[in-house]
């Protein structure tokens, strides 16, 4: 992420019981790091889908012109 590599970040939670502790320091320790080198950062993947189907619709494509 420090390096520039990384256009967008998804973390989510999974929402069971019991993801005290590392596994919410981790997800805090991600976010802060996305949020900290200017990454986009998701934590809702229904604004994933929306981001793809934007995306995909933007996408340039190239293709031949027939004589």
């Amino acid at each position: 992420m420090r390096q520039g590599h990384i256009a967008y970040v998804i973390n989510t939670s999974d929402g069971t019981a019991g993801t005290e502790g590392a596994n919410q320091k981790d997800g805090y320790e991600i976010r802060h790091l996305a949020i900290e080198n200017n990454i986009s950062l998701f934590t809702s993947l229904d604004t994933v889908r929306i981001l793809l189907d934007v995306l995909e619709e933007i996408t340039l494509t190239i293709s031949t012109i027939d004589s």
